[in-house]
């Protein structure tokens, strides 16, 4: 389980703005205790997760141009496949290493803060969950790979090398590594949108998440945007649940008893308490505030927990990536997520 600072500020991914470096810093000044690297998506097609993931795995193509990833239909099936596992039985991880031309961001990090060797603790990275993954990724009819058992199983076992990868970059600078696995697809489960059971989707994740512990340390979480079954992700192997506070705190209550275990277990909550859409012109950080302090009230209540105990297993984040907002809004919502983190603070420490 993470020894991660309680109610320390991180990030979920994708970032507005264009320059690196100083989105880093901008990063590290409002999350020095577990900063993260951001997505540099206006940059480019290979800056979006997918194709973050999916670059450099064997079988697979990915096309910039086309804005697609899919299989690669130069490469025989078999010869893919055995090319992976190669890799994968070997504990190749520098065959998953992430690159610089789509991966800004992560370099951009791991400089500054080895120029820096400021005092953070942990470095979270992120990495497409495989649900999300395979959903997304087509075979050669156009079809998502999420229905070949044979290929998920696969790129479940790439997704966990490329998060292995990140963490072990992350131990080398000495700090904690904390990695989100990003699944925005199983805000469909249980729909016709995605008509894979639960058995199936416990299976997926728990082999990549498995998967990624062999190569050392690491803290693994989930994140999912929107609304799902919460007892899928809170009865999966996982350290962390990430989730947008802001929109489905109600909607995560409702799953009392595997919240119970969840923590039990030592499990951490990370809270999306900034809105990142339109919503947030209409919120100031004392109306977030005001809504994180009755949301854990509420929880500690449920769950017959102190609310210490709940804010010492609290990590604070934005409800999603800050992607699609303006810099500005972005900067705004970044100032708001270190006021709610001061204020976080003082509760904590007055218990």
């Amino acid at each position: 389980m993470p020894s991660l600072p309680p109610l320390a500020t991180t990030g979920i991914g994708s970032v507005p703005f264009t320059d690196p470096m100083e989105t880093v810093a901008l990063i590290m000044e409002h999350m020095p205790q577990v900063p993260y690297w951001p997505q540099m998506v206006r940059l480019g097609y290979l800056e979006d997760m997918i194709p973050q993931a999916g670059v450099g795995v064997p079988g697979l193509k990915v096309d910039a141009e086309a804005r697609t990833v899919g299989l690669d239909p130069q490469m025989p099936r078999h010869l893919g496949l055995g090319r992976l596992y190669e890799a994968v039985l070997g504990g190749d991880l520098a065959s998953f290493a992430l690159k610089t031309e789509g991966s800004q961001g992560f370099f951009a990090l791991l400089k500054q803060l080895a120029a820096r060797g400021d005092g953070c603790q942990a470095i979270k990275g992120q990495v497409a969950g495989p649900v999300t993954f395979t959903g997304m990724v087509k075979d050669l009819e156009g079809k998502p790979i999420l229905f070949d058992k044979e290929l998920t199983q696969a790129m479940g076992q790439g997704l966990a090398l490329r998060a292995a990868w990140q963490a072990e970059k992350f131990r080398e600078l000495g700090k904690e590594a904390l990695i989100f696995f990003d699944e925005p697809y199983l805000t469909g489960f249980g729909s016709a949108f995605l008509p894979i059971s639960r058995v199936e989707v416990l299976e997926i994740l728990g082999q990549t998440l498995e998967a990624a512990r062999q190569f050392g340390p690491v803290s693994l979480g989930v994140h999912c945007c929107g609304n799902t079954d919460w007892s899928l992700l809170l009865e999966a192997p996982l350290d962390i649940l990430s989730f947008d506070s802001y929109g489905y705190f109600d909607s995560l209550r409702l799953y009392g008893k595997s919240l119970e275990q969840f923590f039990a277990q030592g499990g951490v909550l990370a809270w999306g308490l900034v809105p990142t859409g339109e919503e947030l012109k209409d919120e100031t950080a004392e109306s977030l505030w005001q809504r994180f302090k009755e949301q854990v009230t509420r929880l500690a209540a449920d769950l017959k927990l102190s609310i210490e105990e709940i804010l010492s297993r609290a990590l604070l984040t934005p409800a999603c990536g800050m992607g699609y907002l303006s810099p500005a809004m972005a900067r705004r919502g970044l100032d708001m997520l270190s006021d709610l983190n001061t204020r976080g603070q003082d509760w904590l420490a007055s218990l």
